[in-house]
């Protein structure tokens, strides 16, 4: 069976300055769609890992940009979590103003096959 854990963490604002530690309390955006693939090629070869990204959601709640941060140690996970943030993943931004977007948030995606 496959299985995908998502971890989020607020970095900081993207932008001409940093948010405050009031400011980054206040905008939060909460991740509200998560649709991340998990290649079967990757689960049938047993691949498993975590990618950590660097996600920068704008104002619409999309993820504007993807950088890796690091790699799970598969090119085909590393691309099929970076194009799922990118396409599928929305985001609530209601707790935010629009000074305080975009943010970045730190993404951890964890791929792994459990046998049960």
């Amino acid at each position: 069976m496959k299985t995908i854990t998502i971890t989020l963490s607020l970095l900081a604002a993207t932008g001409a300055a940093a948010l405050s530690a009031n400011a980054a309390i206040a905008c939060d955006p909460r991740l509200v769609q998560d649709d991340t693939t998990f290649p079967m090629r990757s689960q049938l070869r047993g691949q498993k890992g975590v990618v950590f990204m660097d996600v920068v959601v704008d104002e619409s709640g999309r993820a504007a940009s993807v950088d890796l941060v690091d790699s799970s140690g598969y090119r085909l996970l590393d691309r099929a979590a970076r194009e799922s943030v990118l396409q599928n993943w929305q985001f609530d931004v209601s707790t935010c103003e629009r000074k305080d977007l975009p943010v970045t948030h730190r993404i951890a995606v964890e791929y792994r096959n459990d046998v049960y």
